[in-house]
């Protein structure tokens, strides 16, 4: 490449008829060229530098013929310069003269004779780059083809000026929309994210009425509750807005939870303003006795659970789902991370209770395993201890203190002991328990087993659930329905599952 272009240099084209080479003009300027005609009348010299020019006669002093042009000895020396000094020396001469852009001729001369002539290739504005020197152009063109050649290694296309894989050019194509690992129309993306299309617009379900209600709730309980929403719930919260949003986030996971596991179609679990679930959050009891006293007020919870009011004052937390879907707690002296795990466990409670609405509630052990579940695949533990009088920090299994119990990441590791050992409880036993008969060890098979039944196969738990969730039907007949067994059978499948490391 520079080799042609030294060349270009000894082939510029200049004009033939010519003997003058210097226009003096009367004021003292000097044109210096190739004069292409003259008469009486004007002379007309193609300039080196400056282009054409037409000159009066009567203003020009004197033509001289005496010294070649410019361009012609520029076009002698750059034939006579073989060697890269002779062309190093026909660089200074031009640019001395004034050439600059024959200097770049000379200077891809240079290179083509000495390929790493460092100065040369500065002065051309070239950068070594990957062990070659290159234009800045050159390197933008190398890197470019590079990245492309390693996208494709890849296996990515281009998608309308972004590299990606095949399957997401074709679902963006069929105008999908990525949510987590999967590809949903835009209508499922937005209902994910407690959307709605009203007049041509994306709007928050529920907010204007989720606010609503918590400025009530406010004023009329006497606490400063600040309102947060989220696609699936609304924050009523005395706690910091740190905390609220971190609480949120957690519910916002275990909703996506509940339906991976569930998967509720139609009105199993409708997305309204029905649904939402109301987080009513709080720092102390103060705050908590008073907005509990409103709401039993508000939703006349006393009629429907006579003496409610006076019980959940000595309770760190409630839930409740007629008219209204909503669960209350406060935090002293809990730290952070064991307050969004209790309030995520009611949200789960609270989750699973309401799915097929208008059917029976769910058995103690169904309900409660459900939410540690959810508990422990949103936030990876659980800091809930939800025991009724048969609970205590001592209760456990035979020869067992209740404190082992009381940290999730042990869970599997007791389970496995008390398998071992032929001490776990038996499921029949723990599906007839009322919630005070409840020690740490059943609430945790509880929860292994709903894990054990998801994992085996989700369609099946969903038919468990739905089945269990019948008035007319029992729960055993749901387990034998869709796993083809009862408890006992459940409970051999379960322990072996447990003896192979929780692995099916």
């Amino acid at each position: 490449m520079h080799r042609i272009h030294f060349v270009a240099l000894l082939l510029l084209p200049f004009a033939t008829p010519a003997v003058a080479h210097e226009v003096t003009m009367n004021d003292g300027t000097v044109y210096e060229g190739k004069v292409l005609s003259k008469d009486d009348n004007e002379v007309i010299i193609e300039t080196t530098f400056h282009g054409k020019k037409v000159l009066p006669r009567a203003d020009v002093k004197s033509i001289n013929t005496s010294v070649p042009p410019l361009m012609d000895q520029l076009k002698f020396r750059a034939n006579e310069a073989k060697d890269v000094k002779a062309r190093w020396d026909l660089y200074k001469w031009a640019k001395k003269k004034g050439f600059k852009k024959e200097l770049r001729f000379i200077l891809e001369g240079i290179v083509d004779l000495k390929p790493n002539d460092k100065r040369a290739h500065k002065l051309l504005g070239h950068v070594k780059h990957d062990g070659k020197w290159m234009t800045p152009e050159e390197v933008e063109a190398y890197e470019k083809q590079k990245f492309e050649e390693a996208q494709r290694a890849k296996g990515l296309v281009q998608y309308k000026g972004e590299w990606v894989t095949q399957e997401e050019k074709d679902a963006r194509e069929k105008g999908l929309k990525k949510d987590g690992d999967e590809w949903v129309t835009e209508e499922e993306y937005h209902r994910r994210r407690g959307e709605q299309k009203i007049n041509g617009k994306w709007v928050k379900v529920g907010f204007k009425e989720g606010k609503e209600l918590a400025g009530k709730a406010a004023r009329e309980s006497r606490v400063n509750l600040k309102y947060e929403w989220s696609a699936h719930f609304d924050a009523m919260s005395e706690v910091s807005p740190e905390l609220t949003k971190r609480i949120l986030t957690a519910a916002e996971k275990a909703y996506g939870v509940m339906r991976k596991a569930l998967q509720p179609q139609g009105d199993d679990y409708p997305e309204n303003i029905e649904e939402r679930i109301k987080l009513c959050i709080f720092t102390k009891v103060p705050g908590y006795a008073r907005f509990a006293k409103w709401f039993d007020k508000t939703y006349k919870v006393d009629e429907l659970v006579p003496g409610w009011a006076r019980a959940i004052q000595r309770q760190h937390s409630w839930w409740w789902v007629q008219d209204l879907r909503a669960t209350g707690c406060y935090q002293f002296p809990n730290t952070n991370k064991t307050f969004v795990s209790n309030v995520l466990h009611n949200v789960g409670l609270i989750m699973i209770t309401r799915y097929k609405a208008n059917y029976t509630e769910p058995s103690v052990w169904l309900r409660e395993g459900f939410s540690y579940y959810v508990e422990l695949q949103a936030l990876g533990y659980s800091q809930s201890f939800t025991l009724g009088r048969g609970g205590g920090t001592g209760a456990g299994a035979a020869g067992t203190k209740g404190a082992v119990w009381m940290d999730s990441g042990k869970w599997r590791g007791e389970l496995k002991k008390l398998v071992a050992a032929g001490q776990d409880p038996p499921l029949r036993r723990i599906a007839r328990m009322s919630m005070d008969q409840f020690r740490y060890v059943e609430l945790v098979k509880a929860w292994s087993v709903v894990e054990f039944l998801i994992r085996w196969d989700r369609k099946k738990f969903k038919q468990f659930v739905d089945i269990s969730k019948d008035r007319s039907k029992k729960e055993e007949e749901g387990l034998r329905t869709a796993y083809k067994g009862g408890y006992r059978d459940i409970d051999k499948k379960w322990r072996a599952y447990v003896s192979n490391g929780f692995k099916l």
